[in-house]
């Protein structure tokens, strides 16, 4: 069923990331926009519902009500970046509670110089695609932050769940390019349709990689 499901998410992904920039024409709301966008993360977490995974649930429901209140209007993306923010919370409780902790993950090398990469690229990210001027600029590195804090949580889990935590640099790296293609329109169509369909499917990729990597891991949580 994991499989299969996942599958589907996966299918309804690069549907969206194809031809979902089409259902955007006209005055908002964009209600077949929203549902189509919303529809593979819901998915996900249909998986981690059924492996009893609340948290994970949780994180991947919110993620899915983000992506649902981006798509509906450009008056409701703070909105959405707020949903995403509390999915990020869920996501750290279930990292912090199941990982090696803090202390233990700062001393293996190739951890914390992924961790200080990460806060490095938090800080050059925000400062490069986002304009300082913008009213949205406090908000966004708010949100930036916690979703940092959430990408050096995933570090502090074991090895084998090695799939959580590429997941977790992989929605990273996807919100650079929603700040990218929010704040810096790209004139050649061509372009900009490739680079939305890339960062909209690294982040679904990062998502995924969260929700099946993560299966089961509320089991190890004390």
């Amino acid at each position: 069923m994991t499989r299969l499901l996942l599958a589907l998410s996966a299918i309804l992904a690069i549907a969206y990331g194809a031809f979902g920039t089409s259902l955007y024409e006209g005055p908002p709301p964009y209600v077949i926009g929203t549902i189509f966008k919303a529809s593979s993360i819901v998915i996900l977490g249909v998986i981690a519902l059924l492996a009893r995974s609340r948290l994970l649930a949780a994180g991947l429901f919110f993620g899915a009500l983000g992506d649902a209140l981006l798509a509906w209007s450009s008056e409701t993306f703070l909105y959405g970046a707020f949903a995403f923010l509390i999915g990020h919370l869920f996501y750290i409780t279930l990292f912090l509670r199941s990982g090696l902790g803090i202390g233990a993950a700062l001393k293996s090398p190739p951890r914390l110089l992924g961790a200080l990469a990460l806060i490095v690229a938090c800080f050059v990210m925000t400062y490069l695609l986002v304009p300082r001027d913008n009213a949205m600029f406090t908000p966004l590195a708010v949100y930036t932050g916690v979703l940092t804090l959430m990408a050096l949580c995933s570090f502090t889990l074991p090895a084998t769940r090695w799939l959580v935590m590429a997941g977790a640099v992989l929605f990273f790296i996807s919100d650079g390019f929603v700040a990218w293609n929010m704040f810096h329109n790209d004139p050649d169509p061509t372009l900009a349709y490739w680079r939305n369909f890339a960062g909209w499917m690294i982040y679904w990729a990062g998502q995924a990689g969260i929700c099946i990597g993560a299966l089961g891991l509320h089991k190890q949580s004390p």
